[in-house]
């Protein structure tokens, strides 16, 4: 594969997913609110689902396009690095694949909590209704409210059940997939170092290999110790997005911008 190839495919991928990803509601706020709040992440995907599950289906298609680039990548200089080459591969396409997973339980959860909300709000008014019955007297009106008010209850326990399930399978699946791109993100590195500096200066080879290395372990490290779903987490992994993106930008540009076949 050609490196105009390569380095386009790596820099609208990673455009995408980084664009589409803070358009999602509430991850503008990451860097100033804990958005990993049950009651907040509900209202943000569910008062948005449609928008929400519009902008994750974007950011797959974006994960594809990345790892098309990513493969064209080892492709490229993959056969001056033969010891890491299976590795490489494998975590990267883990790491998409399980984004992909992450995206699918999202677009799931916008669905679930949009139901739970409207289920709540139906039985806020049941019960409101059944309180103003009460206050009638009427028998006949008191228990159809009332079995009004039951049914509209079991329904929001339901949804609301449905809704933390999801939640919690969400921030599960979002914790390995971070733990799986970060090691990704460090055997980039790794390749770059390794591949030598064919396609990239020296000086851009040891700014994006040690760049992509560095950044992988650390964010790895900060994210045991700070969860994903904590709000410092979720903080870190934003910011790992924006450090992961100014690298692809760097190492697709030089890739275009490269003299070398």
């Amino acid at each position: 594969m050609s490196k105009l190839v390569t380095g386009s495919s790596l820099l609208l991928g990673s455009l995408i997913i980084l664009v589409f990803n803070f358009l999602i509601p509430g991850n503008l706020d990451v860097f100033t609110k804990n958005v990993t709040e049950v009651n907040i992440f509900t209202e943000n995907y569910g008062s948005n689902s449609d928008s929400v599950q519009y902008f994750l289906a974007v950011i797959g298609l974006g994960l594809i396009i990345f790892l098309y680039g990513i493969l064209a990548l080892y492709n490229n200089v993959g056969n001056r690095e033969n010891n890491m080459k299976y590795i490489f591969v494998a975590l990267n396409i883990a790491a998409v694949v399980l984004f992909l997973s992450v995206i699918s339980v999202g677009t799931a959860f916008a669905g679930a909590a949009e139901l739970n909300m409207k289920a709540y709000g139906m039985a806020q008014q049941a019960t409101q209704a059944a309180a103003q019955a009460s206050q009638s007297g009427d028998q006949a009106v008191m228990f159809q409210a009332a079995q009004a008010e039951s049914v509209a209850t079991i329904n929001s326990i339901i949804a609301g059940s449905s809704s933390a399930a999801l939640y919690s399978l969400f921030w599960g699946l979002l914790s390995v997939a971070g733990y799986v791109f970060y090691i990704a993100t460090a055997l980039i590195g790794v390749l770059i170092l390794r591949s030598g500096n064919y396609y990239l200066s020296q000086l851009m080879n040891n700014i994006t290999g040690f760049g992509f290395l560095i950044s992988g372990l650390l964010f790895l490290v900060l994210n045991i110790i700070w969860k994903v779903n904590t709000e410092w987490g979720y903080r870190i992994f934003s910011i790992s997005q924006l450090v992961w993106f100014i690298l692809i930008v760097i190492l697709a540009i030089n890739l275009i911008r490269s003299s070398k076949k």
